[in-house]
């Protein structure tokens, strides 16, 4: 169980990795093009690529910041019930996000399938968008991995967040 959790991790910080890089290439991008602008040289398909740029940051960021427990936490309901009831409804709350990300990692590779048999590319350039999509997929599966994680230490008594 401990190397599969290593292993969750390690992906987890991967795709955070690959995440960081894209947001610093999507200001790179932004900065290089208003700059050239002045000159009346725009970058074409900037949007196109700050959009596909963004779907990667923030798909590929969601794994890891789960990990790390830095999202919104809302504890007004939990703050009130005794420590079993925490367990119970945290427990309960894993298992549905972990359900969920199944759910919609699934539906992202139908719908990169899809768009492979379509064959629907970007306008500027041409760039298809399955490879996003199914990169999407991957993202959510691995947080539906990372729930599984924390299901598992919650089961072993590590009462995290």
């Amino acid at each position: 169980m401990k190397r599969f959790i290593a292993f969750v991790y390690r992906f987890d910080l991967t795709l955070h990795i690959i995440a960081g890089l894209t947001l610093a290439l999507m200001m790179v991008v932004t900065f290089t093009d208003v700059v050239i602008r002045i000159f009346g040289r725009p970058i074409i398909g900037t949007m196109e690529i700050i959009s596909f740029c963004g779907a990667v940051v923030i798909g590929f960021a969601i794994p890891y910041a789960s990990w790390m427990k830095v999202h919104v936490f809302v504890d007004l309901l939990t703050a009130k019930v005794t420590p079993r009831s925490q367990v119970i409804l945290k427990a309960f709350t894993k298992t549905i996000g972990f359900l969920f990300f199944l759910f919609v990692s699934y539906n992202f590779v139908r719908y990169g399938l899809t768009l492979m048999k379509t064959g629907e590319v970007s306008p500027s350039f041409k760039i298809p968008y399955y490879p996003i999509t199914f990169g999407l997929a991957v993202s959510c599966f691995l947080e539906s991995l990372t729930l599984l994680c924390d299901l598992l230490k919650l089961a072993k008594g590590e009462n995290n967040g």
